[in-house]
């Protein structure tokens, strides 16, 4: 979850900032239009037609930031949605295209100061880097670029107050300003505090009244409400939200998976298997939006539901399941979920007593390049066994 979401979820964050008022420059209406239908499109999965969309929308708009934008979108839909974070080449992709998006934008708003929405873009740009650098756990990466998409974002608002999709960028950096831990936490307070508080209310303005990023905006207070130990958690209110999600997009593993998180984390345990066991199901039934490579991270989910359980011989069984996908292609870099599996597959061993066992399956987990900053967690549990006290933890791998 911790993943789809953010995704057109960062969608729109955007805008940089000049002395004086600008006279208000309003989107074109085809170039709306093209940019919600490609949008749709991400979260629907259909990336396809998501490009379609935005190819169309620079055909004829080639100098305004958002179509660059929109397709810099889509490839990190690619990575996130369909490689779930585990394919470096298309990180460099999304990467080069972010560039470009950038390098327009910016020349775009020199002409056209008055134009919030290409703030939006430039932000949304800058947002969905910050993002990326955090699920690394590249904090001061993550920082400076969420800076730039802040100030951004804040001149979009300031221009237009009523484009309630500059809210989402807002939101997110008050939230995650106010209680993100570590490096970022420490140089938000030094430049630029947030609050938790203020940040959750822009949120719900966005999901209420945004055009693109309504959907997003749900999609990240799900996340924030299933936050294990958050302050703000509220895993009722994600349940009930993750199952409308669900209703209105019937067959998309990734609105699947949130609900399986969902449940999970408001303790229902038995229901999140059950669903699970429905996910798996239609990936080994082949069914075409739920694709072989979401293997791992349903069979880690189904362990995970054991493990909390105290059920370890299940739960490994399923671990080891999740980690043998590894083995099953090598020319396809490891999956996250993949390689968490071991990870998980090594806390079992260590609350089984077989520290030994343990010991080599989180150097074996530690042999693959970290992608997604597991090697700060694995260096913890080789200084001291898991113990049951670290349970339930989280479902998705941290």
């Amino acid at each position: 979850m911790k993943k789809l979401l953010l995704t057109a979820a960062l969608a729109f964050c955007a805008s940089a900032a000049l002395a004086a008022a600008p006279k208000y420059e309003p989107l074109p209406e085809e170039l709306r239009l093209l940019s919600k239908k490609g949008i749709d499109a991400i979260y629907a999965v259909d990336l396809e037609e998501a490009q379609k969309q935005f190819n169309l929308a620079l055909e004829k708009y080639p100098d305004h930031p958002f179509p660059h934008f929109g397709i810099a979108m889509a490839k990190w839909a690619h990575l996130e949605y369909l490689e779930d974070e585990s394919d470096p080449k298309l990180d460099k992709e999304y990467a080069e295209l972010t560039d470009k998006a950038v390098d327009v934008g910016l020349a775009w708003i020199k002409k056209h100061p008055g134009d919030a929405n290409a703030y939006l873009a430039v932000g949304g740009i800058y947002g969905l880097r910050a993002r990326l650098a955090m699920l690394q756990h590249r904090w001061i990466k993550a920082y400076f670029n969420a800076k730039k998409a802040i100030s951004n974002t804040r001149k979009a608002a300031k221009i237009d107050p009523e484009l309630y999709d500059a809210y989402l960028g807002l939101g997110m950096y008050e939230y995650y300003a106010g209680t993100l831990p570590g490096v970022i936490k420490l140089l938000s307070k030094l430049v630029m505090s947030g609050d938790a508080e203020k940040g959750l209310s822009y949120l719900n303005l966005c999901k209420e009244k945004g055009f693109f990023n309504a959907l997003g905006a749900k999609l990240l207070l799900i996340e924030i409400y299933t936050q294990p130990g958050g302050k703000y958690a509220n895993t009722e209110l994600a349940v009930k939200w993750s199952r409308e999600l669900r209703a209105a997009y019937p067959v998309h593993p990734q609105m699947h998976f949130v609900e399986i998180v969902s449940l999970y984390e408001d303790k229902k345990y038995d229901e999140s298997r059950k669903e699970s066991l429905v996910y798996l199901k239609a990936v080994n039934d082949g069914v075409p939006v739920y694709r072989r490579r979401y293997l791992p991270r349903v069979l880690t989910a189904i362990g995970t539901t054991y493990l909390v359980e105290k059920k370890y011989d299940e739960a490994a069984d399923y671990f080891a399941k999740a980690a043998a996908t590894i083995k099953e292609d090598s020319s396809l870099p490891p999956a996250r979920w993949a390689v968490w599996a071991i990870v998980r597959l090594a806390n079992v061993q260590d609350l089984l007593g077989a520290r030994d066992k343990a010991v080599r399956l989180y150097k074996e987990a530690k042999t693959y390049k970290d992608e997604w900053g597991f090697d700060e967690f694995i260096n913890n549990y080789l200084k001291r066994p898991f113990s049951e006290a670290e349970l339930p933890g989280a479902l998705p791998p941290p």
